[in-house]
């Protein structure tokens, strides 16, 4: 035991001087920065210029009016979160309610018509100016994802629109140009002409197509209800508050999203860690072997003492590079926006709970040592760089297959495909860590962490005889296929 703890302090040591761990270190942050800020330089998504040549009549109008209230909705929610942030909200709900309620429901219907009436985001602004916080920031106005450009006669006089259109398109003075037929609307001919070199982006044509659907349904009110199509009846919008029983509060939109982030934000870590450290464990190994400082050590210690040692430290090293992750990321987050980070504690907090912080921390430390022990194995049986890296290119493909299932299992964290894959004993920890947060039935919960603790066990222990088998030959690595039948004969003739 006490050589296993020098090797791994000895380990640790070794690792965290390196120059390319610092540079690793500063670079994951620096990537996370670049993530976050080159979005907010390029103001997002692009702006998408176009006009519409209505042959039918009234619809032009009808889509400028879906544009205004998109615009006005876009501007209340972003100011809602900027209340958030920088506004005392006890102080705002007790003086001026009404003004609260509308920041609370930024999409409803009332809140837009409030926010109107006050003179839009500036006026709304000037009626805070009484509940801001002494640090508050500048409010920054959303640029307008469309915008929209009155036709040229040329194009509006045309009888063959698409051709007209094709140089406006082409010199990009328009994104997209929308040709309103003169039958549109009559005798069951609802279909519009989307013209754009680009068909790639489909927000503007979903946009156009949804605002197009609202005026044929107001001309049908028209003509069968008129008084119910001049009231505001229509403009009525059901708002739904998402309360979850098993934590015991209520969810903002915002909120609920960093829940459902902070899983996939662990199970992830967990790889990158995993990768980056356990690469440089096998790096070690192939050094050492190439040194011939392997055998000064297996002079001193046992190969399992070896093997353990260097997975201790393994995990050290891991932990330090999640601990300076994570309060650089902290760091960034209550730069930008101070609000983030009360919202990702509260996100931890609801994922971390006494039910389920000790699984969390047994599957993230099964996954290090799982991990850990396949780049060990590799490292040992392979003689030169080269050698590790003919088998560590089938071991990157296996380990990076449950990331691109993320979407699917996040999709449905309790269904049956994550259920069944979560016993798949290699991934466990990984898929555990993604479906902690949706609660899964306590039987393959612990279940789950039964099968972990005991891959684990059986990947240390394997991992310990291939290297006592292979760190001293200079013959070449084995095939994958006889590392299976090699894995397959030990643990047959350990239950004989």
């Amino acid at each position: 035991m006490r050589l296993s703890f020098l090797i791994a302090r000895q380990e640790f040591i070794k690792y965290i001087t390196r120059r390319g761990f610092f540079i690793s270190i500063l670079m994951f942050p620096v990537w996370i920065a670049i993530v976050i800020l080159i979005p907010q330089w390029t103001g997002g998504s692009p702006q998408r210029f176009f006009t519409i040549v209505d042959r039918a009549g009234g619809y032009r109008e009808a889509i400028l009016d879906a544009l205004t209230r998109e615009d006005a909705e876009r501007e209340l929610t972003t100011l809602s979160a900027y209340v958030r942030a920088n506004v005392d909200g006890d102080k705002l709900r007790a003086t001026a309610p009404a003004l609260a309620d509308m920041f609370d429901r930024p999409q409803s219907t009332r809140s837009i018509t409030a926010l109107d009436a006050l003179g839009g985001w500036k006026g709304a602004l000037h009626k805070l100016a009484a509940f801001r916080k002494p640090a508050a920031r500048l409010f920054h106005p959303p640029t307008p994802r469309f915008v929209y450009v009155e036709p040229p006669a040329t194009l509006a006089q045309a009888r063959q629109v698409g051709a007209a259109a094709r140089p406006f398109l082409e010199s990009g003075r328009f994104y997209a140009v929308l040709l309103v037929p003169k039958d549109f609307g009559a005798g069951g001919r609802y279909t519009a002409e989307y013209f754009a070199s680009d068909q790639s982006d489909r927000e503007l044509r979903a946009f156009l197509a949804d605002a197009l659907s609202a005026a044929l349904q107001r001309r049908v009110l028209d003509r069968v209800a008129p008084a119910l199509a001049d009231s505001d009846a229509l403009d009525v919008a059901a708002s739904v508050e998402s309360r979850n029983p098993v934590k015991g509060n209520s969810l903002t939109g915002r909120a609920e999203t960093f829940d459902s982030l902070v899983p996939i934000a662990l199970a992830v870590i967990l790889f990158i860690v995993s990768v980056m450290n356990a690469s440089v464990l096998l790096q070690g190994v192939v050094e050492e072997k190439s040194s011939r400082m392997i055998e000064v050590l297996l002079s001193c210690a046992t190969p399992r003492e070896i093997t353990s040692g260097k997975l201790v430290g393994v995990i050290l090293v891991a932990l330090v590079t999640v601990t300076i992750w994570a309060s650089a990321l902290f760091g960034l987050m209550a730069l930008a926006d101070a609000s983030t980070v009360s919202l990702v504690f509260g996100a931890m907090r609801s994922v971390a709970t006494l039910d389920t912080l000790p699984l969390l921390l047994l599957f993230f430390f099964c996954g290090l040592l799982i991990y850990g022990s396949v780049f060990l194995a590799i490292g040992s049986m392979a003689t030169s760089l080269a050698d590790a890296q003919s088998l560590l290119g089938p071991a990157m493909l296996i380990l990076m297959l449950p990331n691109l299932m993320i979407s699917g299992i996040m999709h449905d964290p309790n269904g049956e495909l994550a259920s069944i894959i979560s016993w798949v004993p290699f991934y466990t920890p990984f898929f555990m860590m993604l479906r902690i947060a949706s609660h899964p039935p306590a039987v393959q919960l612990w279940g789950t962490a039964t099968l972990a603790i005991a891959t684990t066990a059986f990947m240390i222990w394997w991992t310990g005889r291939i290297f006592a088998k292979h760190v001293l030959t200079t013959e070449r690595p084995p095939t994958l296929r006889g590392l299976v039948k090699r894995g397959v004969q030990l643990v047959t003739r350990r239950r004989d």
